[in-house]
């Protein structure tokens, strides 16, 4: 059964946080010798460029890809705690989530392309249902398109 969504609820404001990644990888030739040198720098002006081993780049890769996942998740928070509800507010959206047991049992691969579905109440309130743990960025997406959609319909109409 579609609930109201903990995402319209979201805390008004977001801390302040800053991730930064760089990560610059080549291989150089020695101009007197002609031998390949692997490289790498973590600052973005290569004050640091040294020469790596193969296993000391993919460890840099490494820490790199954690400052990236870490990236990803400010987008998705700064999604559900800002931009989802000042969406949801400003086209007077009705957000509910729904669990999506048992829809995929007939054809199973449907659930994974679920992304919403809304209803235009007489009113003009949209009320959007949503899968439940849907990635908020997958969600002001799909709340998106179904606002575009509403909007063509009605310059056809």
């Amino acid at each position: 059964m579609a609930q109201p969504s903990a995402t319209a609820t979201a805390p008004p404001t977001l801390a302040e946080q800053s991730v930064t990644a760089s990560l610059t990888a080549e291989i150089m030739h020695d101009p007197d010798d002609g031998q390949p040198t692997l490289l790498v720098s973590t600052q973005g002006n290569l004050c640091d460029l040294q020469e790596v081993t193969p296993r000391q780049l993919l460890a840099k890769v490494a820490q790199a890809r954690t400052q990236l996942d870490r990236m990803e998740d400010l987008a998705r928070q700064y999604a559900a705690g800002h931009v989802i509800p000042a969406f949801v507010e400003h086209y007077n959206i009705t957000l509910r989530e729904a669990r999506l047991d048992g829809l995929g049992d007939e054809a199973p691969e449907f659930p994974a392309h679920v992304a919403g579905w809304g209803a235009l109440l007489g009113t003009g309130e949209l009320v959007v249902t949503v899968p439940r743990g849907q990635d908020p960025v997958a969600r002001l997406g799909a709340l998106r398109d179904l606002v575009l959609d509403l909007q063509g319909q009605a310059v056809q109409a």
